[in-house]
């Protein structure tokens, strides 16, 4: 379940926290965020959901942006990873899974993907440099599971990144190849 501010995200009536923008300007407070991801886990496992659909790693750097805004902890590569290893350490400390979403990175568009298909035109090596950062380290430091986004790459052939990046053998879930 999406529950990235809480499971006021999608159930009335819960506790809702703080969003990850907010938290992204926290400074200094990493123990903070641990303990946001812890709370928001345990609601979910007291509602007997044990899959968060969170955090978000992407970075917020497109103010046209209609989707990612807010649900982002900011438009530094380092302060949102730092920011979502520290949530997702706390969601797993009580037995959580967390995922992180939205692969390859769905701040720098213009278009919802729930409406449409956004294109991002940047090369694979500025995406490398920049939106690939936090998916790389928080993946690094164990996080469970990974979104993608419904989102066009001209630059990639995905399948093959994907391949090439992480082997289908430390891969939790499969992608298709077609």
């Amino acid at each position: 379940m999406d529950a990235e501010w809480g499971l006021a995200m999608r159930i009335e009536n819960t506790p809702q926290y703080p969003y990850a923008i907010t938290l992204g300007a926290i400074q200094n407070k990493e123990d903070l965020i641990f303990k946001v991801g812890q709370q928001i886990a345990l609601d979910c496992r007291q509602a007997g959901i044990h899959w968060n659909l969170a955090p978000v790693v992407d970075i917020n750097n497109n103010p046209n942006n209609p989707v990612i805004g807010y649900r982002s902890f900011g438009e530094d590569k380092l302060n949102v990873t730092q920011k979502a290893i520290s949530f997702i350490k706390g969601t797993q400390s009580v037995g959580i899974l967390s995922c992180i979403k939205h692969f390859p990175g769905h701040g720098d568009t213009a278009t919802d993907s729930h409406l449409g298909l956004p294109i991002i035109k940047k090369s694979k090596e500025a995406l490398m440099a920049n939106e690939l950062y936090p998916f790389r380290e928080t993946i690094k430091n164990g996080v469970d599971s990974v979104m993608v986004g419904h989102l066009s790459i001209p630059s990639w052939i995905m399948v093959r990144v994907l391949q090439q990046r992480y082997p289908a053998p430390s891969l939790k879930a499969s992608y298709a190849k077609n």
